[in-house]
């Protein structure tokens, strides 16, 4: 799930349409999304790790309906990408400049050639 966030999530990109990984509710559901394969394992403490899962989404998904302004960038001042601390932000930060970096590189390289 990390590799999709950090090069391309289509989650946050076409559905959720926000700019911060900390303001996604989808990538609040981790450990659901972890755990759910643990259905099929026949053993109490696989399927304890999967109840607590679904409880934390439970109350992650009830949380968010209560209480929306806490998960605004709009007026949750800690959500905003300039005060953003997650460390998921940083590394696309750094891969978009790289990018940058990367095709410019080229274009100037293939006006060398062409020369």
């Amino acid at each position: 799930m990390t590799i999709c966030i950090l090069f391309f999530c289509p989650f946050q990109t076409w559905f959720m349409k926000n700019k911060c990984c900390g303001s996604c509710r989808i990538y609040n559901w981790d450990y659901a999304m972890m755990f759910t394969p643990l259905f099929f394992v026949r053993e109490n403490y696989a399927w304890s790790l999967l109840v607590l899962s679904i409880a934390l989404l439970v109350r992650w998904e009830v949380t968010f309906y209560l209480h929306p302004e806490r998960f605004s960038e709009n007026t949750n001042e800690y959500l905003m990408c300039r005060n953003c601390t997650e460390r998921l932000c940083a590394h696309k930060k750094q891969l978009s400049t790289l990018r940058r970096e990367v095709a410019a590189y080229w274009r100037e390289r293939m006006r060398r050639l062409e020369k």
